[in-house]
C-alpha cells in the first residue's frame, strides 16, 4: 500500500529534513508530499493512505479539531504532532490524544533519527505516545466508568475498545476499522455503551468535554480545568506558550533541545490482555 507523508508546516529546517528521510516499513511504499500550511486536498486515490505530520512550532492553528477534519476526507489516516521539547507538554500531549492523535515526537537533537521509527511503528497499528499519557487517559477511563456506569452493568471486553476509541473521537466507519469489525456492529456498540453510561450521545465524550468529567494529574500534582484542557499545576508556562502559538510561530530556535524517546505502546483498543467479545 502507498502512503502519503504530508507534512503541515512552514518551518524550513523541518521541511528540508523530511524531504531527505528514508520511510522504510515492510508492505507499504513511500511519496513525501509537498508541505502545505492547513488542510490537505481529499485523496483521489482509495489505496493510498496519508500519514499526516503536524508542525506545532510553526502552525497558527490548534491541532486538535484538525485531526476528525482530516479524517472525514482522508479516512484511516494517521497523525503525528511534533513538538517542541523546551516546555511541559504533558497536558497538551493528553488534549491531542483525545483529538485523535496517534503519536508525538518532541523536537530534540535525535528526533530525525526517532520519527521513521514513530512512522514504521504507527503504520503496523501502534500509538506512539509516553506511558504516562497512556496511563493518565486510563485513569479518566476507569474514573468515567466508576462515576457514569449503571449499577449492576458492565462494558464487555469489545465494548471497553470502543469506548477508547470513542473517546479519542473516531468515528464509526473509523472504529470499524481499526477493530476489523462492520460499521454496524461499531453503531451497535456504541448505543449499548452510551445506554450504560447514561449519555444522550457521543458528544458527550468528544475532546472538547472531557475536562468536565474527571480531573487527571500526575501523583502529587494539583489538577484545575481551562476552557476543556486538562491543565497541570507544573505546565502554566506551556498553557502560556500554547497560547501564543495559535498567534505567532514559536522561533525556530526553541523548537530543537534534548528529551528522551518515547516508549512504543500497542493501540489501546488492542491491548487489553483479554479475548475480543464480537
Amino acid at each position: 500500500m502507498e502512503v502519503a507523508i504530508q507534512l503541515i508546516s512552514s518551518h524550513p529546517v523541518l521541511i528540508h529534513a523530511l524531504q531527505k528521510m528514508d520511510f522504510r516499513s515492510e508492505g507499504f511504499s513511500f511519496r513525501i508530499l509537498p508541505p502545505v500550511l492547513s488542510e490537505a486536498p481529499s485523496s483521489s486515490h482509495i489505496s493510498t493512505l496519508w500519514f499526516f505530520i503536524l508542525d506545532a512550532c510553526s502552525l497558527h492553528m490548534d491541532l486538535g479539531p484538525f485531526v476528525p477534519r482530516c479524517r472525514t476526507s482522508c479516512p484511516r489516516s494517521k497523525f503525528l504532532a511534533l513538538l517542541p521539547p523546551e516546555v511541559s507538554n504533558f497536558s497538551e500531549k493528553i488534549r491531542l490524544f483525545c483529538w485523535g492523535m496517534d503519536g508525538f515526537v518532541d523536537l530534540h537533537e535525535t528526533w530525525q533519527a526517532e520519527l521513521p521509527q514513530a512512522v514504521d511503528s504507527m503504520l503496523r497499528g501502534r500509538l506512539w505516545v509516553s506511558r504516562e499519557v497512556l496511563e493518565a487517559f486510563t485513569k479518566y477511563e476507569r474514573t468515567l466508568l466508576d462515576t457514569q456506569l449503571l449499577p449492576g452493568h458492565s462494558l464487555t471486553t469489545r465494548e471497553r475498545q470502543v469506548l477508547q476509541l470513542v473517546m479519542r473521537g473516531l468515528a464509526n466507519k473509523e472504529i470499524s476499522k481499526s477493530l476489523d469489525i462492520s460499521e454496524r456492529t461499531a453503531k451497535f456498540h456504541v448505543s449499548n455503551i452510551l445506554g450504560k453510561l447514561q449519555l444522550v450521545d457521543r458528544r458527550e465524550l468528544s475532546p472538547h468535554k472531557l475536562g468536565t468529567k474527571a480531573p487527571l494529574a500526575k501523583p502529587g500534582e494539583r489538577t484545575t480545568f481551562r476552557q476543556g484542557e486538562w491543565v497541570s499545576s507544573q505546565a502554566s508556562e506551556f498553557l502560556v506558550s500554547a497560547c501564543n502559538a495559535l498567534k505567532k510561530p514559536i522561533p525556530a530556535a526553541k523548537c530543537f533541545g534534548s528529551r528522551a524517546t518515547p516508549r512504543r505502546v500497542p493501540e489501546l483498543g488492542r491491548n487489553t490482555g483479554e479475548s475480543n467479545d464480537s
